[in-house]
């Protein structure tokens, strides 16, 4: 092939590149979501106060239960059976989830994205690292190392984070709000996204 031929040859794979990059741009540019921001806060407020008050007794015999079955649900999560045996059991009827990936409310469907999650992945494990109580909201913090085919070619991924959990007083969940960075632990690792993902956390670390 002459030396021409070469050059065509380049600059049409270099065209292919800037108009597949430039379709990328403008579909994300397209299905960006507008700033909801105020509103997210305003919902989540809304939802926690939709808590019947009272709680359990600190320190009570229903405090213990209900913190030890749901710190088991937590760790039982890769197990699709173990979710569909327990997740009634843990979770009220019109709970609230939001584990920043996505939200569901009422047992029902908080059950069919577990197992559908559980399904997902290859491998899990998470350790609770800490309980603390404040008002009628408890804190877990957690760390959890995972692993699925579509996150970094099924390589194991590391993540630590905090769920806000509210009982009823029957000890099942009614209002669970994860607090992690999805952006960095699970959209950062899929492919396409995580590059531009990256490239905007390096061009905010060069500021």
């Amino acid at each position: 092939m002459s030396l021409p031929s070469w050059n065509f040859l380049i600059l049409g794979l270099v065209a292919g590149i800037l108009i597949a990059l430039g379709g990328v741009y403008f579909t994300l540019k397209i299905n960006a979501n507008p700033n909801r921001s105020a509103e997210d806060i305003e919902y989540y407020r809304s939802r926690m106060e939709k808590v019947e008050a009272g709680g359990l007794e600190a320190g009570g015999p229903g405090e213990k239960a209900a913190i030890s079955r749901l710190r088991s649900f937590l760790q039982g999560i890769g197990d699709a059976k173990f979710v569909r045996e327990n997740t009634l059991k843990v979770y009220a009827a019109d709970a609230h989830l939001d584990d920043t990936l996505v939200i569901h409310h009422g047992a029902a469907e908080i059950e069919a994205y577990f197992v559908k999650t559980s399904e997902t992945m290859t491998s899990y494990h998470l350790t609770v690292d800490d309980v603390a109580r404040s008002g009628n909201d408890y804190y877990i913090r957690w760390t959890m190392v995972f692993s699925a085919p579509v996150l970094s070619g099924g390589s194991q991924v590391h993540s630590v984070g905090i769920s806000q959990i509210r009982f009823n007083r029957e000890g099942k969940v009614e209002f669970h709000q994860d607090f992690w960075d999805s952006g960095k632990n699970f959209y950062g690792h899929l492919p396409v996204i995580g590059g531009a993902i990256e490239i905007v956390r390096k061009r905010l670390n060069s500021n």
